[in-house]
């Protein structure tokens, strides 16, 4: 027996992205990902944001736990890293998964689950659909919107 499981695909198309001001990270990658007919994509970047809500999975509790974070004025969060993977669920919707690494001041950072946010001035994402994938990353993720 193995210790992992798979979703076998090949590279697809690969995007340059630029999320625009004000836009919430979650909506413009889907919107993305729906305007160009792909199911299932990894995604990373870097950028800024006025502010984001970061979690971090508790196991035990079976819940995440949320801080939000404000860009102080005239300033932005620093988007060290936003990385992450979308696939299109048999619900019909996308379910976006991104962790980030985000900086408020050089000696206060701050990582985890991107719950929600919004982007200042912009985000600069690589988009990378993974074809043949979709399938078998549905049964892998299927977690995300059925709970048992």
């Amino acid at each position: 027996m193995t210790d992992y499981q798979m979703a076998p695909g090949y590279t697809g198309r690969v995007f340059f992205v630029k999320v625009l001001e004000g836009s919430s990270p979650h909506r413009a990658i889907e919107e993305f990902l729906t305007d160009n007919g792909i199911e299932f994509a990894v995604i990373w970047g870097i950028g800024g944001m006025a502010w984001a809500r970061l979690a971090v999975f508790s196991p035990e509790e079976n819940k995440y736990h949320a801080v939000d974070i404000e860009a102080e004025p005239g300033r932005v969060l620093e988007v060290a890293t936003i990385q992450g993977n979308s696939v299109l669920g048999e619900d019909g919707a996308y379910h976006t998964h991104l962790h980030a690494v985000v900086a408020k001041e050089p000696d206060k950072v701050y990582a985890g689950h991107l719950v929600d946010g919004r982007v200042h001035p912009f985000l600069e994402l690589q988009i990378i659909e993974l074809t043949g994938a979709a399938s078998e990353a549905r049964k892998l993720l299927s977690h995300r919107w059925s709970r048992t």
